[in-house]
């Protein structure tokens, strides 16, 4: 009887403590809306190993995102989940973005083996735009470049959140919508819906 009860104990007992150690640790995710595709991989990225922190960055294609003339051609969204906290100047996370696109263009201009030469240079624009209520800063800009796909010049236009900390996450998570369209475009609808789900 009482080898019986003992062991009922030990077993809820280690029953807790597994569930326990698989607890995820608190932080952002991205949802996956339906027909998007997506990509994830290590921070900093091979392309641009000069940005200074590691983590992951999560990616969110819109279903037109490869097809010219679309409205959500070149759409998509980013999370960067970066190790530690972090903040960011505006004239820091201009650098970052040039530097990230600069090496993204030139990785995608090489595997297609075109000159990167005919590349025109990276130029990033932002302004502090008033905080959302998740962020602990947010950002609007454009970056100038030339589209891989195309060669042609190509502005995408960016709204960017620094989001508050998860409770028990030392993780910062920098959220990037991402998009030629102009913010009163109807695209901008599904990729704010898409910050507001985090």
């Amino acid at each position: 009887m009482h080898f019986k009860t003992f062991f009922t104990c030990l077993f809820i007992v280690l029953l807790k403590c597994a569930c326990y150690g698989q607890q995820a640790a608190p932080g952002y995710a991205l949802i996956k809306p339906e027909n998007w595709h997506t990509e994830t991989f290590l921070l900093p990225p091979q392309f641009a190993n000069s940005l200074p922190f590691k983590g992951t960055e999560d990616i969110r294609f819109s279903p037109d995102w490869a097809k010219k003339g679309s409205e959500g051609y070149w759409t998509y969204v980013f999370l960067w989940i970066i190790t530690g906290k972090a903040t960011f100047t505006k004239t820091q996370l201009e650098k970052y973005m040039c530097d990230y696109y600069t090496g993204l263009l030139k990785a995608n201009f090489k595997e297609a083996k075109i000159d990167t030469a005919i590349a025109a240079p990276v130029k990033v624009k932002l302004r502090n735009i008033k905080t959302a209520e998740k962020d602990t800063q947010t950002f609007e800009g454009k970056a100038a470049m030339t589209d891989y796909m195309t060669q042609d010049p190509l502005i995408l236009n960016f709204r960017i959140h620094v989001k508050k900390a998860k409770s028990g996450s030392d993780a910062t998570a920098v959220y990037f919508e991402a998009s030629p369209q102009s913010y009163d475009h109807k695209v901008w609808v599904q990729l704010d819906a898409l910050d507001k789900s985090l």
